[in-house]
This record gives C-alpha cells, sequence and structure tokens, in this order.
C-alpha cells in the first residue's frame, strides 16, 4: 500500500512539474480555436505536443546483467525538450526508478531517440515530451 501511496505521489509531483515548466516556457499553449485558423485563412492543420518519432526505430536502453542482479526494476520518465529542428535540446529525470544507475540508463537511451516538434499555428517549434523507459527482470 505504502508504495502505491509513494508512486502515486510521484506522478502527481512529476505532472505537476511538468506542467509548471510548460506553463512558464509558453511553449506549449492551448490549441487556438478552430475560428482562429479560419480567420486568418489558414488551413485545418491542427496543433501537435513534441513526440516521439514513431515512425523510426528507436534504440533499446541496455539492461546489463549487474542492474538486473542488483535488483534494478521501474520505469523512469524523462522529460525532453524538443527544439523546432525536432533534435533533442535537454533531459531531466521527472520521475525516478530509485537506483541511480537506471535512471543513467534512461537518459542515456532517450538521448539516442529521433522526435517530432511541436506544431502551433502550423509552424514547428520547441516543445516538451515526457518519454518512459521501463527497465524489468
Amino acid at each position: 500500500m505504502n508504495s502505491k501511496l509513494i508512486m502515486l505521489a510521484a506522478c502527481t509531483a512529476a505532472l505537476i512539474l511538468g506542467q509548471s515548466a510548460l506553463a512558464a516556457t509558453g511553449a506549449q499553449d492551448a490549441p487556438a480555436p478552430a475560428s482562429s485558423a479560419a480567420s486568418h485563412g489558414g488551413g485545418t492543420q491542427a496543433d501537435t505536443p513534441a513526440s516521439v518519432d514513431d515512425d523510426r526505430p528507436q534504440p533499446a536502453p541496455r539492461y546489463s546483467a549487474t542492474m538486473k542482479n542488483d535488483g534494478g526494476t521501474g520505469t523512469v520518465v524523462v522529460m525532453v525538450q524538443v527544439g523546432a529542428d525536432g533534435k533533442a535540446k535537454s533531459y531531466h529525470v521527472m520521475m525516478s526508478s530509485g537506483a541511480k544507475s537506471l535512471d543513467d540508463e534512461a537518459v542515456r537511451t532517450v538521448k539516442k531517440w529521433s522526435y517530432k516538434p511541436a506544431i502551433k499555428n502550423g509552424v514547428p517549434t520547441d516543445g516538451y515530451v515526457q518519454v518512459p523507459v521501463t527497465f524489468n527482470k
């Protein structure tokens, strides 16, 4: 029961911190209303948040025998800042697995991944994506 409460508290904190980071940068404002796009003579292209590029294969994390034997299991959530060019600009562990070796490996792994930039009013822009990396025995 305690571990579930701790996990819930950690997830809640990650969400709050993530929303604060987004609000502070203004990079992920709410999508413009459909009437706004029409009034500018623009198309109907929807705003989208930054994301992992699912069209490209992403390397899996290395999960060494030492990590497994040390009882290292869990999920690490990494917040990735994605630039308008689709390249990752920064990484931050939003939710730790509780094991530094797994947290470090999760960050090392997502640094190798490909991303798609956020789109606002049809223009690529900086954005954020939360990437979960799970380690199981």
